[in-house]
């Protein structure tokens, strides 16, 4: 997949940095945690492949919140409240020209996405939860998360350390000791946020609360955690699973916080039916396959999408990917419901459609833009979908008729 471009959005004379990949209608947004910066995060391996799965499961909107990464800095006297970041997800969805999304909402970010959700419940499709909390100081009521005492001792090791794999060790245990890992997560932090931002966001943080907006949250809700999260104890998982009445609770296996780190078939699988509208599980035919197998099918549903009038079979397939020609045809046709070949068929019929329009184009050269060597081939295939040949459907056309 290729990157894609950053753009801006206006939200009160800031400008909000934003990326938009994938195809379709649907939209899904990444609402981002405690820092971010949505060029970097396509030099981890881990998360672009995570951010690939999502954007072929729907259209994907990845942003900055105002203060990091690439949109505008803001000082320290001038934090953004949720007000401000409310609106400032508003302008990115306004700025798209999207009417309604799913939200993922991801650690410090679950609570925005819940409490956009609550104020604008009519542009919220779905919520998907990640490692998120209700509230990070834990009180007599609140049996979670760390004392104010402890947060104040986080706090000051971040200043003092920054430009290090700061946290690291929480976040992503299984890759704490990982050079390449440390530092590619310390590059990240650096380009996100400046030491005194990172202190003043953790802090600002550390004062969420919304566990009085959960009740009033009735949009179709997933909430996933890992059971031992080192970072945010699986009981704040708990807690929002019992508080929202629409909700869904996946507790997986794993102590990352960080999704795209020590990844599982039943998260892949449960973010992917959730969003289709059925109940998030996982499917036991997919026993066959790895994680890194789901990603690159994944991959290559997306080259079938963009490189379809290319010379592809099977074992092309398998070669350019790297995953055996059984795996891409049992597993293709388990993970999308349709054999590989059948699948590549429809994508060229479907664009040799659009073609057709052009009064100017021929048979021939219908047949070789989507990848058909012989336009024999091609009429053949063409009527079999659509009853009649690409010259009947040509002349339908050119007569006003709607086929």
């Amino acid at each position: 997949m290729q990157l894609p471009e950053t753009r801006y959005a206006r939200s009160c004379g800031v400008n909000i940095a934003y990326q938009v990949m994938g195809a379709g209608t649907d939209h899904l947004i990444l609402v981002p945690g405690w820092v971010s910066n949505i060029e970097e995060v396509w030099n981890i391996p881990q998360l672009a492949a995570w951010l690939r799965y999502l954007a072929t499961i729907r259209k994907l909107v990845i942003f900055d919140k105002r203060g990091t990464g690439l949109s505008d800095r803001v000082n320290e006297q001038d934090l953004p409240d949720f007000g401000h970041r409310t609106m400032d997800l508003l302008a990115v969805m306004n700025a798209i020209g999207i009417k309604s999304a799913a939200l993922l909402g991801l650690s410090e970010g679950g609570p925005l996405a819940i409490g956009f959700a609550s104020q604008y419940p009519d542009r919220v499709s779905h919520l998907i939860l990640i490692g998120a909390f209700a509230r990070w100081i834990r009180s007599a009521d609140y049996p979670y998360g760390l004392t104010r005492e402890q947060h104040e001792q986080t706090k000051e090791h971040i200043f003092m350390h920054w430009g290090k794999p700061i946290g690291l060790h929480l976040m992503a245990p299984s890759v704490k000791d990982n050079p390449l890992a440390q530092q590619q997560w310390a590059t990240l932090l650096r380009r996100s946020a400046s030491p005194a931002t990172a202190r003043a966001f953790y802090e600002m943080n550390t004062e969420i609360d919304i566990c009085h907006l959960l009740k009033d949250i009735g949009i179709p809700t997933l909430v996933m955690h890992r059971k031992e999260d080192r970072l945010i104890e699986s009981g704040h998982a708990n807690y929002l699973h019992e508080n929202i009445s629409a909700s869904q609770l996946i507790l997986s296996d794993g102590a990352d916080h960080l999704p795209w780190f020590s990844v599982r078939k039943e998260e892949l699988l449960a973010l992917q039916t959730f969003l289709k509208g059925e109940k998030a599980i996982g499917d036991i035919r997919l026993d066959h396959l790895s994680v890194q197998d789901i990603f690159t099918l994944y991959e290559i549903r997306d080259h079938l999408l963009n490189h379809y009038e290319q010379d592809i079979s099977i074992q092309s397939l398998s070669r350019h990917h790297g995953i055996n020609s059984f795996k891409v045809k049992k597993g293709f046709k388990t993970l999308f419901g349709t054999p590989v070949i059948a699948f590549l068929n429809d994508i060229r019929l479907e664009n040799a459609r659009r073609l057709l329009v052009d009064p100017g184009s021929t048979i021939g050269s219908v047949a070789a833009a989507i990848g058909y060597r012989f336009a024999n081939n091609f009429s053949v295939a063409f009527k079999r979908k659509y009853g009649m040949t690409p010259q009947e459907y040509k002349l339908r056309i050119a007569e006003g008729e709607q086929v």
